[in-house]
């Protein structure tokens, strides 16, 4: 029986800059670069895992053969929010400082702060992932117009990712912006009081600490995912058949699909962690054999639920109560319910593709040209490796 997840849905917001680097690369060759080739696989990857995607500003922004005929599919469409702008601020003000500290607002996208391998222009990728968002975070006290950019830029990531939890949405970022979502998350669930852990631990009835709890329900988790862009961009004839490859690819795994949709619903409905690990071990089994040969991964680690009532009251401009502090004083049930129906951020996974890295290359060659295609390889060998080992500080393998 196909269970339907909390918000109805399976949807994500993404971001115009993802569907800007996607369009730029289809429209034109000379612009190929690894964060854009990039997004071009994770967009692909989020039309085939998704039921829909939603973006922030009007969808037709950025119009390419892909991104129009998504939305003539109703694929695409622009985010409406049910929130009103005010509340949504209200909001803001009772985050945990580190979440609140890291958000800035925006309807559009500047992707010109990263540079071609998708580092950010002068942050070092290679001092860990608490010293990236810290590099990040300094920027403010001597910025210059570059900087300033740049900061904003990583902000307005995690703003998106404040509106979408708000709305119950999952949350697929651009490519560049995946490890500063991932330290953001890692860091604001470790803010929280330790009080409020230990009350999780008591609603789910398990025999754990809140240490325990902090580590099993804050970190990333490796899902199987079918090679999807491999398929789409191994079918295309040429760069304008690669919208029509995605929407046959999306057809071919509509069963995998449905296994995604069922795994995140049942995910949020888990009552006890013993449940959610045999869950996360069933699912495994099933994405896996449902990915077929040669599949890749992507990442998903779930976000604050600001979707129960408790949590808008805390928004009121008038209740000085921080928004860990409110937690703490709910009931138990209420707490049980708000941990478990956490939205997901899906987060790409560079590392799957790097063992292919010579097939994406072949691919890349021809339906972009050998120039362009060699640029890939390098620009791979610069910035890879770090993102891997920056997601490898916040992840955990499903056993």
């Amino acid at each position: 029986m196909h269970v339907v997840a909390a918000n109805g849905q399976n949807v994500a917001l993404v971001t115009q800059t993802l569907m800007a680097n996607a369009s730029s690369v289809l429209s034109r060759p000379e612009a190929l670069t690894l964060p854009r080739f990039l997004d071009l696989c994770s967009l692909c990857e989020a039309a085939v895992l998704l039921d829909r995607m939603e973006a922030l500003g009007a969808s037709n922004e950025y119009v390419s053969g892909l991104s129009s005929q998504l939305a003539r599919e109703g694929l695409y469409r622009t985010f409406v929010p049910t929130l009103p702008r005010d509340e949504l601020r209200r909001m803001a003000l009772r985050l945990p400082d580190e979440l609140a500290m890291r958000v800035a607002e925006g309807s559009g996208d500047d992707p010109s702060a990263a540079s071609e391998t998708g580092a950010v222009a002068g942050l070092d990728y290679a001092a860990g992932l608490n010293n990236l968002l810290a590099q990040v975070d300094g920027l403010g006290s001597f910025a210059s117009a570059g900087e300033a950019v740049v900061k904003e830029r990583m902000y307005r990531g995690n703003g998106y990712l404040v509106v979408a939890a708000a709305h119950g949405l999952d949350y697929f970022p651009d490519f560049d912006r995946v490890p500063f979502v991932a330290g953001t998350l890692q860091k604001t669930y470790r803010s929280l009081p330790r009080q409020l852990y230990d009350r999780i631990a008591e609603s789910l009835q398990e025999p754990l600490t809140g240490g325990d709890v902090v580590a099993e329900w804050t970190a990333m988790s490796t899902i199987p995912i079918p090679p999807i862009a491999a398929l789409v961009l191994s079918r295309a004839s040429g760069l304008d058949d690669i919208p029509e490859q995605v929407l046959r690819v999306r057809d071919e795994f509509s069963g995998f699909r449905r296994y995604f949709a069922d795994f995140k619903a049942e995910l949020q409905a888990a009552d006890t962690i013993r449940e959610r690990r045999k869950l996360l071990a069933r699912y495994r089994t099933l994405l896996e054999e449902a990915s077929g040969p040669g599949r890749e991964a992507v990442s998903v680690t779930e976000m604050l639920n600001l979707t129960e009532k408790a949590v808008a009251v805390a928004a009121a401009p008038a209740v000085p109560t921080s928004y860990g502090a409110l937690l703490v004083t709910q009931p138990i049930d209420w707490i049980s319910r708000w941990w478990r129906r956490r939205p997901l951020a899906i987060l790409f996974r560079l590392d799957s593709k790097m063992p292919k890295l010579s097939e994406y290359q072949q691919l890349a060659a021809r339906l972009w040209g050998p120039g362009p295609a060699a640029r890939l390889h390098d620009h791979a060998a610069a910035h890879g490796v770090a993102v891997q080992r920056l997601l490898s500080e916040v992840e955990t393998t499903i056993q």
